[in-house]
């Protein structure tokens, strides 16, 4: 049985989810996830949210994010989200430049960090938003290990200057929470919510 009030944030048959990000990997989880959607990213300042601490401040992001793109598209069924990496309180956005991402690498050497990725599922004026949070723990990395990280990956349009899932293994030997999270959108969580089959 489905909760009347989750009934509006849920696919109806022929659907299409409408994805106000411009993010590709939001794209391919959704796509791994067998999820049909399109996008339209939603036109925000994503700095603009500077209230609460940094789990609050990108789940009220994300829902920035589902607002506007709701208007353009009044009954459809939007997802927003914004995904942060957080180290001692600090958040760590996408790095201006290469110097500024060893840095942030280095700051993460051997040592656990949190990502927290904030969703919104919206539909005209139903709307549900939380925050998914994982733990990640770094390797001690020396200047090579990081040097050879950043000549493999782009790293300037990710959060805290990594993707677990480009070449990780030279990054990361812990995780505690979802690998989809850190990727920058909780899809099991998602799907649970949108699709009947998540409900008990």
């Amino acid at each position: 049985m489905s909760h009347n009030f989750l009934s509006p944030l849920m696919l109806q048959p022929m659907e299409h989810l409408v994805l106000a990000s411009a993010s590709p990997r939001r794209r391919e989880l959704l796509e791994a996830a067998h999820v049909p959607f399109e996008v339209h990213p939603a036109d925000v300042d994503e700095g603009s949210v500077t209230v609460g601490d940094p789990a609050e401040r990108v789940r009220l992001t994300a829902a920035l994010k589902a607002a506007c793109v709701s208007r353009q598209f009044p009954g459809r069924l939007i997802l927003g989200s914004d995904t942060v990496v957080v180290l001692d309180s600090v958040c760590h956005g996408k790095p201006d430049s290469l110097e500024a991402a060893a840095a942030m690498l280095r700051a993460f050497s051997g040592r656990w960090h949190q990502v927290m990725t904030g969703v919104c599922l919206r539909r005209d004026e139903s709307e549900e938003s939380w925050t998914a949070v994982a733990s990640v723990h770094f390797r001690p990395l020396d200047d090579a290990t990081i040097c050879r990280y950043l000549s493999l990956v782009p790293v300037l349009d990710k959060a805290g200057a990594y993707a677990i899932q480009e070449h990780g293994e030279l990054l990361v030997d812990g995780l505690e929470g979802l690998k989809s999270t850190v990727i920058g959108l909780p899809v099991e969580e998602v799907v649970a919510k949108i699709s009947s089959k998540g409900e008990p």
